[in-house]
Parts: C-alpha cells; sequence; structure tokens
C-alpha cells in the first residue's frame, strides 16, 4: 500500500522540521554536499554553483569539485545553507507542458508552476507533453526514486480513443499484448465508460510500464489515443485538483 510519509503532507507547507545550519558530515566535494543537503539533482546543483550563488568561508565559488569540510561556512544568496526542508505536491499537469525540471527554451515545463523558493524539486516519474493528470512532485530524492520505480504502485489513466472497442479487443487488452520493443504488456484492469460517435472512452490500471507502452498497445490494436488522463497513483487521486 503506498501512502504519503506521514510526517509531511501535501503542499506548500509540508513539513514541521526546524531549519538549521547544514554542515559536511565529511570532507566531500561541494556539488556533493549540496545534494546532500537537498538542493536538487548533480544538474540543479551545478547550476547554482556556476551562476556564482554559493560562497565557501565567505568567497564565490564556482568549482564543483571544491573540497568542504564539517567547519565550511557555506551560503545560498548571501545566507547559510540550511538543510532542505522536504515538500510534497500533488500536480495536475498540463497539455503540452513538459515534466524536465530544467528551464528550456520556448517550452513550457512543470518548473514554472512551483515557488523557486523550494529547492530540488523533481517529478516523481514523468508524463509525455501529450498527457494530462496527476504528477506526484517533491525535493526528497529518495521517496521520488520509491514512487518512480515501484512495481506495486497502481497508477489508474483515462483514455478516449478512436474506434469502438468491441468485446474480443477487450479480452486481448486484459490478456495481455505483446507490444514491439516492451513484450508482454498487461494492465491490472480495463474497463469501458462510454463508447460515443465512434470513440471509446475507457479506464486501464497498470503497475508497471510507461504512458507510451499503452500508446503502443493500442497502435497494436489499430487505435489512436485522443486523450489520455492520469487520475491516480496508489492512493492518491486527481480528483477535482
Amino acid at each position: 500500500m503506498f501512502q504519503m510519509p506521514k510526517k509531511h503532507k501535501l503542499g506548500p507547507g509540508g513539513g514541521s522540521k526546524a531549519r538549521q545550519a547544514w554542515q559536511a558530515p565529511r570532507e566531500i566535494g561541494l556539488a556533493r554536499a549540496l545534494q546532500k543537503a537537498g538542493y536538487g539533482s548533480r544538474r540543479q546543483v551545478d547550476a547554482l554553483i556556476q551562476a556564482g550563488r554559493i560562497k565557501v568561508n565567505g568567497a564565490v565559488c564556482r568549482d564543483a569539485a571544491q573540497r568542504v569540510l564539517p567547519i565550511s561556512v557555506i551560503e545560498l544568496d548571501e545566507k547559510i545553507l540550511v538543510e532542505v526542508i522536504h515538500r510534497y505536491f500533488a500536480f495536475h499537469k498540463p497539455l503540452r507542458v513538459l515534466s524536465f525540471p530544467e528551464r528550456i527554451e520556448g517550452k513550457r515545463t512543470i518548473r514554472e508552476f512551483f515557488p523557486p523558493g523550494v529547492h530540488g524539486l523533481n517529478a516523481a516519474g514523468r508524463l509525455d507533453s501529450k498527457t494530462t493528470g496527476l504528477m506526484l512532485i517533491s525535493n526528497d530524492s529518495d521517496w521520488n526514486n520509491l514512487v518512480a520505480t515501484s512495481a506495486q504502485l497502481e497508477h489508474e489513466y483515462r483514455l478516449q480513443i478512436t474506434g469502438e472497442l468491441g468485446e474480443l479487443e477487450i479480452g486481448l487488452i486484459a490478456s495481455g499484448i505483446n507490444v514491439p520493443k516492451v513484450g508482454l504488456f498487461r494492465p491490472q484492469s480495463v474497463k469501458i465508460v462510454e463508447i460515443m460517435q465512434g470513440r471509446t472512452v475507457l479506464t486501464l490500471v497498470v503497475r508497471s510500464g510507461k504512458i507510451r507502452h499503452l500508446r503502443r498497445m493500442l497502435a497494436t490494436l489499430r487505435h489512436h489515443i485522443d486523450m489520455v488522463r492520469r487520475n491516480r497513483i496508489g492512493e492518491i487521486r486527481l480528483g477535482d485538483l
């Protein structure tokens, strides 16, 4: 069963841990120190360093490999480095928005929807730009990895496809289909919601596999997906978010 960490809650206030000056546990590189303090992936902390936002013992440091000690004073934007409070967000990703946390010229990404003061945010798994719906996002890298890689975590999708699915096709999907370059892909459940004007709306629940696997499975049956939205991850539902 999947649950949010009990000591935290979804949203901007998550966490009650007091913020205090962070110290390196031993002599380590600057980039690694920032990662351990919770300031994001290696790419994210490298960006902070290269932008000149980090000081070590009062001097700007742009060397990610610079060694720091437990007694070193590290600053970010002229403020003493503190351990990042873990925060957890449920997010309804819009259409044509990229899941990548980095800014991309001419493209909207999930980054613009979150406050800039929350460091180290990353998505716990991604959705492609054509997919909408629930994403879980946090600056807790261990938790993100658990969510993204768990083979037991259910993902529920609602899809609208061209054409009408018959009983034979529903049976094929339920029993599993060999998808090119993927192998046997079998959802936990498949349910028709409605059939209207040559289109079928259905829900699929999967425990492993990515959204592209759903697309390839339906393409194998010669059906095109017009819309796909993720409604649930584990026990967390999109609801009216």
